[in-house]
């Protein structure tokens, strides 16, 4: 019972809004009656919210940033809920893991397994999605000043927050990839913290959807044979996945 209505969660997470017939469709081998009772529970818990003849996952964020931040959300959805189920198989229960900021690293958290990890986040969103939606991840809080833009902390002093941490795997997301510049970001702040992570990960995992893949922004935090794996939605232009696949140990 516990996974089906975590199932049904995941799915009305994914789409934003869902009716009961495209419940019923989808999860066919249950009735629409345990799928009523079911929705009535997720609701009475706190997990989403009934609607007129469905359901709606809870948003995340409040007035302006909320439509701000959602608006992104949903840009390339699909391609990055393609990305965060790969990259989650990825993971090692009992590791000491990293994740960054952004709605692909969003999409990765809400895939996350309900195992046994640290997290290690300087996404409050992102801290938040897991300590309510997992039992047995714990998470450790990075801290500086918010930046409601990107919705992550963003301070000189992070660098120095990383050095006494460990990370087995730092799941890394980038603004844009440029075959001669590599993952590049808006910010300085933001490459700064990036390398950091970068440094002190013994893995490293890049999730790019393929509309970033032809792009330059002003600030590079790595290069290609920095990465261990690069996680896509496997669309990239045939002449960049070639490129990566050379520079990159595995291209998933």
């Amino acid at each position: 019972m516990t996974e089906r209505r975590e199932a049904i969660r995941k799915f009305i997470e994914a789409r934003g809004e869902v009716s009961i017939s495209e419940l019923a469709e989808h999860f066919s081998k249950w009735s629409e009656m345990t799928l009523r009772r079911d929705l009535a529970y997720l609701e009475a818990a706190n997990l989403i919210i009934l609607t007129r003849g469905g359901a709606r996952k809870i948003p995340y964020r409040y007035g302006m940033l909320e439509d701000i931040y959602s608006e992104r959300e949903q840009l390339n959805h699909e391609a990055k809920q393609i990305i965060a189920s790969k990259a989650v198989q990825l993971v090692e229960p009992g590791k000491g893991i990293f994740i960054d900021s952004g709605t692909t690293a969003m999409a990765f958290a809400n895939e996350l397994p309900d195992c046994n990890l640290v997290v290690i986040t300087a996404a409050p969103n992102i801290a938040l999605e897991i300590s309510m939606r997992k039992e047995k991840p714990s998470v450790f809080m990075l801290g500086g000043t918010l930046s409601r833009k990107e919705i992550a902390v963003s301070d000189p002093e992070l660098p120095a927050q990383l050095e006494k941490l460990n990370i087995e795997t730092a799941f890394m997301t980038a603004s844009a990839y440029d075959e001669k510049f590599g993952f590049t970001v808006g910010s300085q702040s933001g490459a700064i913290f990036k390398r950091a992570v970068i440094k002190r990960a013994k893995k490293v995992v890049m999730m790019l959807d393929s509309s970033k893949s032809c792009g330059l922004l002003p600030f590079t935090f790595a290069m290609p044979e920095e990465v261990n794996v690069l996680v896509t939605d496997g669309n990239l232009e045939t002449e960049i996945y070639a490129e990566l696949e050379k520079r990159i140990a595995l291209v998933l």
